[in-house]
């Protein structure tokens, strides 16, 4: 994409009038010199003062910088400031200079990469490391946003109309009842916390099937199990296929399709569900979102829930290399929510709990390891509690640990598992210790 310098200097006119053009575009962007060192200085002007300079301001800047004083010509203000905005069609105008910043981004980016990779010793060790680096480069420069949306006036009436969000039932109706109907469609982010092995994995089945049955377009990601083994715990649970002959009924074409087409809530088609596998610490939420993205396109659906088993074991492309456990676990929650919110997705994922958690009656935050991390970017986040008595007795106990958005935080409700269709089953018992606190 290119433009000549008479289009440049439109370019830059328009920026000093709208701010956000002035901090997109960076040193290096005009092709022209002089408009180039305009640009720095105008920068630099609006950094210390909050305002972009005036042309009596950029003369001065000029004259007081030696090396923009040699590249700047004396009448190249004046041709710049008698450019009139008014001229040019408002659309024309906004969407062209975009599409300019947006390809003189990604072109930097794309060089810059470049110019890494050939300076960077490559070996089979280090090449998921330095892909995930490209990846954020790529990423982190080219997530521009031109959005013009000021917010809520709080002083204009409408603003105060809480408008009603669109709900994905939880599966179980004292979850639906503190949250008003259910999870946020769009931009929540539900975590399960529980020790190694568990059933959290069966946790995040049970939500993908109850997704899919009312409706909703379902996406899972694993890291750790095989995609065709956990098509078997949803497919046991969906299709009433016991799970211990699942592998044999599965051999039966006709039988599976049968099955299929009994799939729903009976008023509404089920919704579309893919399950993919991704190498364990190497997917990271960049992998998924374009992932989750190219079934939308190619299928031509809108997603809305994104289930993923499970945190701990994503990637983190923000920093690779840490080994911070908390900072790990804190980044990629946030990019996990922003992905949501970005997408309009929920998201669903787990984690894993302290040793001092395992086999215990009750569980709290203080259990979780990166707590706090977590906690503080999660909407809605539930301790699976099973001691040996539960299990002998085919029995959890689901603690609501946070809520952002309802009431009835330390709520307990008992939950059966009918562990022949993968399927968990609320009861009626429950307790609420609301003991500790966030």
């Amino acid at each position: 994409m290119q433009f000549g310098q008479d289009f440049e200097k439109i370019f830059f006119r328009l920026s000093l009038e709208k701010v956000k053009y002035l901090q997109a575009i960076k040193s290096g962007f005009y092709t022209s010199e002089e408009i180039d060192a305009l640009s720095f200085l105008a920068n630099k002007f609006y950094t210390k003062f909050n305002e972009t300079p005036s042309k009596e301001q950029l003369e001065l800047l000029v004259k007081n910088h030696p090396k923009s004083k040699e590249r700047v010509s004396e009448n190249i203000l004046n041709i710049i400031f008698e450019v009139d905005l008014n001229k040019y069609d408002e659309e024309w105008l906004t969407s062209t200079a975009e599409s300019w910043i947006k390809w003189r981004t990604f072109n930097t980016s794309f060089t810059d990469t470049i110019e890494f990779i050939k300076t960077t010793q490559v070996t089979p060790e280090n090449v998921e490391a330095i892909v995930t680096k490209v990846k954020g480069i790529i990423n982190d420069r080219n997530n521009l946003t031109f959005n013009s949306d000021l917010g809520l006036d709080f002083f204009d009436w409408e603003a105060h109309d809480q408008k009603e969000t669109e709900k994905v039932s939880t599966g179980y109706n004292f979850l639906d009842d503190m949250l008003s109907g259910g999870y946020d469609k769009g931009g929540n982010l539900i975590v399960y916390a529980g020790e190694q092995n568990i059933g959290k994995s069966i946790y995040l089945a049970n939500d993908a099937a109850n997704f899919v049955k009312m409706g909703t377009n379902t996406v899972v990601v694993t890291a750790e199990m095989a995609a065709h083994k956990f098509v078997k715990r949803i497919g046991a649970n969906l299709l009433s296929v016991n799970i211990n002959e699942y592998a044999e009924k599965a051999k039966n074409k006709e039988h599976i399709k049968r099955r299929l087409e009994t799939v729903g809530d009976g008023f509404s088609p089920p919704g579309s569900l893919f399950v993919k596998q991704f190498p364990t610490s190497q997917a990271t939420v960049l992998d998924i979102e374009a992932y989750v993205n190219q079934i939308e396109e190619e299928r031509q659906i809108k997603v809305g829930a994104v289930v993923i088993d499970y945190i701990n074991i994503l990637a983190n492309y923000r920093n690779q290399n840490t080994e911070n456990t908390y900072m790990k676990i804190k980044q990629i929650a946030e990019d996990l929510r922003a992905m949501g919110i970005r997408n309009d997705w929920l998201i669903v994922t787990a984690t894993q709990i302290t040793r001092s958690g395992y086999n215990a009656s009750d569980i709290t935050m203080t259990d979780i390891a990166e707590s706090a991390g977590l906690s503080h970017t999660a909407d809605v986040m539930l301790g699976i509690i099973q001691d040996d008595l539960m299990r002998a007795n085919q029995e959890y106990w689901l603690k609501v640990l946070k809520i952002r958005d309802g009431e009835g935080k330390g709520t307990k409700c008992k939950l059966n598992i009918d562990w022949n269709y993968m399927r968990l089953q609320e009861t009626h018992e429950m307790s609420n210790s609301n003991i500790h606190s966030i």
